[in-house]
């Protein structure tokens, strides 16, 4: 018979509060999630087999018998069930599990899988931080035509067509800078070539590129930066972490479209 007060490192006269704490604190220690060791989850299912016991009153009064030596009233002898096919559950059986404990089983057989998303994810989010960081190259293009284009709310936004076929949009504000101008510079990132800034050749204003992932997309890979930061290193929780890796997978995409959008 396994002592279930020295797997819990207790005495025979240790209170319930002392069970407790004691269970709390190797449950910690030796939780799968939490010791990388191949024993931990041996010794956690121990741990888990021994507050059952120690932590119910009655069925710590039996198990004090018995470590005594103590004999245990013999039960008297069942009446058979009026249905022949019935088969009584072994003791310590569990019930069917919920369709929700399922889903958290599923989640972490595939955990493995969301955490390499994450790191991944967030290595190409560091990418997209040091690309925006890095001095910018500049490009001269000359300019071949330029209107104004009817967009959503009836708000204006001038488009210059560039001699390489390329558009740059620029908003509303801006336009008036650009209207007369023959060349401009183009800004781009290092990494990705990705337009930042455009600059007049005739009054050297700087104007900010709005249509790009440094523009008017820059939320995408800022939240992105958060949650694969979160899915690299925050260890608690199966579903949170399971979550934020196909979150990462989604940003990710949505930020390999927004790479490839910045000039029409």
């Amino acid at each position: 018979m396994k002592n279930y007060y020295f797997i819990l490192g207790l005495s025979i006269y240790a209170s319930e509060s002392e069970i407790k704490r004691a269970y709390r604190h190797l449950a910690l220690q030796f939780h799968p999630d939490k010791n990388p060791s191949e024993q931990a989850e041996t010794i956690f299912k121990e741990i888990n087999e021994a507050y059952e016991t120690l932590g119910d009153s009655e069925k710590k009064l039996a198990y004090d018998q018995l470590l005594r030596g103590i004999p245990q009233d013999i039960p008297a002898p069942s009446r058979p069930h009026r249905d022949p096919r019935y088969k009584p559950r072994a003791p310590g059986s569990y019930s069917r599990k919920s369709r929700g404990q399922e889903l958290i089983d599923v989640m972490n057989e595939n955990l493995k899988y969301a955490l390499f998303i994450s790191r991944i994810t967030f290595g190409f989010a560091l990418l997209i931080v040091l690309d925006f960081s890095l001095p910018k190259e500049k490009t001269e293009l000359q300019v071949l035509s330029s209107s104004y284009r009817k967009e959503i709310r009836a708000s204006n936004m001038l488009q210059l067509n560039l001699e390489d076929g390329a558009a740059i949009s620029l908003s509303r504000e801006d336009a008036g800078e650009f209207i007369k101008t023959r060349k401009v510079m183009i800004y781009s990132s290092s990494v990705f070539a990705i337009p930042v800034t455009v600059e007049s050749e005739r009054t050297h204003f700087k104007a900010k590129i709005p249509v790009s992932i440094y523009g008017n997309f820059i939320f995408c890979p800022l939240i992105m930066l958060i949650t694969s930061l979160l899915g690299t290193f925050y260890w608690k929780g199966v579903e949170f972490r399971f979550n934020l890796g196909v979150v990462n997978f989604f940003l990710a995409l949505l930020s390999l479209l927004f790479l490839r959008i910045h000039l029409f």
